[in-house]
C-alpha cells in the first residue's frame, strides 16, 4: 500500500483565511483545539513555524519522531515542514502562534547579527516543571508576553503590527534562553525534508533575483524533477509556484502597506517591464495591482 505524504496546513487557508497574507497568527488553543481537535495527527505547517504554549495538563507532542511527554506548563518550537502531531487533554489552556517563514527568517538575520541561533532551524522543547530555579524568571517572562501579546492582538490600535512583531521576537529569545545547552544538536530528519528547508531558505534569500528554477536546482545539486518531486510531495505545489507564490506575497504587501507605484513596485520585484509585472499579477490573482491595491490598502 503507498503511503500517503503527512498533510501540509495553511492556518491562512484552512482555519483563519482573515489572516490568508499575514506573516503571524495568534490564537488560544481552545479555539484551534475545537476546530482541529485535541488529538491532532501527524500534519506539517510547509511554509510556517509554530510555537505551542500549553498552560497546564498532560500533553503528548511528537515532533519529526521526538517524543515529548509533560504533566503541567510547556512549549513547543516547530520549524517549517517539521511533521509533527500532539494530544492534550480536553480543557487544556494554552496559546498558538504561527509564524511564515519570510519572519522567521527576518528574526533569524537579526539574532545572528549577535550569535549564531541556528536552534530555530531545529525543533525543541521545553518544561517549567524541570526546568532549574534560575530559569523561572525566564518563565515568568515567557508567561507575561503572551498575555501582553493576547492583549494587543484583540486590540486595534497605533503600531498594532510593529508592537507584535516586537513581543513574538522576545517570545523566541525567552524560549531560546529557556532551551539552554542541553537541547539535541542535530536534528533526526528526512534528507527530503532538510532538502525542502534549504529550498526556502534560498528562496527567501533570492526570489528578488533568481526567478529560474535553474538557479535553485544548481544550488541545491539537484535535478529539477527533483526539485519537482520534493515540493510537490510536501506542499502539493510545483516550484515554480512557490517561486511565483513568494512574488506575489511580497507584491501584495507593497501594494497594501506602501506608496510605491506600480512601476517602482515592479522594479523592486525584479521586473524591468511593469506591463509584464502587472500581467503577471492578473494571471495568478484575477485582479489588477491596482484593483487589488484599492481592495486592500492597509489604515493609514
Amino acid at each position: 500500500m503507498k503511503k500517503e505524504w503527512i498533510p501540509n496546513i495553511t492556518i491562512g487557508q484552512d482555519y483563519d483565511v482573515a489572516y490568508k497574507d499575514a506573516t503571524i497568527h495568534f490564537d488560544v488553543l481552545g479555539k484551534m483545539a475545537d476546530f482541529f481537535g485535541r488529538d491532532m495527527p501527524m500534519h506539517l505547517h510547509a511554509e510556517y513555524c509554530q510555537i505551542h504554549l500549553i498552560l497546564s495538563g498532560k500533553t503528548l507532542f511528537n515532533i519529526d519522531q521526538n517524543v515529548y511527554e509533560t504533566e503541567n506548563c510547556a512549549a513547543f518550537y516547530t520549524p517549517p515542514a517539521t511533521p509533527h502531531a500532539f494530544l492534550t487533554e480536553p480543557t487544556a489552556p494554552g496559546y498558538v502562534i504561527t509564524i511564515h517563514n519570510t519572519h522567521l527568517q527576518k528574526i533569524m538575520a537579526e539574532l545572528n547579527a549577535y550569535s549564531n541561533h541556528n536552534s530555530l532551524l531545529m525543533p525543541f522543547h521545553i518544561d517549567q516543571q524541570k526546568d532549574t530555579k534560575p530559569n523561572q524568571q525566564h518563565w515568568e517572562q515567557l508567561l507575561n508576553l503572551f498575555k501582553i501579546l493576547k492583549l494587543e492582538w484583540n486590540q486595534s490600535a497605533l503600531y498594532q503590527r510593529d508592537s507584535i512583531e516586537a513581543i513574538v521576537k522576545l517570545i523566541l529569545i525567552n524560549m531560546l534562553r529557556l532551551s539552554g545547552a542541553e537541547q539535541p544538536k542535530k536534528q533526526h530528519n528526512q534528507t527530503e525534508i532538510l532538502c525542502f528547508r534549504e529550498f526556502s531558505t534560498l528562496l527567501e534569500r533570492h526570489f528578488l533575483t533568481e526567478k529560474q528554477i535553474q538557479f535553485y536546482c544548481e544550488s541545491l545539486h539537484i535535478n529539477e524533477s527533483r526539485l519537482n518531486y520534493l515540493c510537490n510531495k510536501i506542499t502539493k505545489l510545483s516550484p515554480k509556484k512557490m517561486i511565483n507564490g513568494r512574488i506575489l506575497l511580497e507584491a501584495k504587501r507593497l501594494l497594501s502597506h506602501t506608496n510605491k507605484n506600480l512601476t517602482e513596485i515592479a522594479y523592486t520585484l525584479g521586473y524591468i517591464d511593469p506591463s509584464y509585472f502587472s500581467r503577471f499579477f492578473f494571471k495568478n490573482t484575477g485582479m489588477s495591482p491596482s484593483d487589488f491595491r484599492k481592495h486592500h490598502r492597509a489604515d493609514e
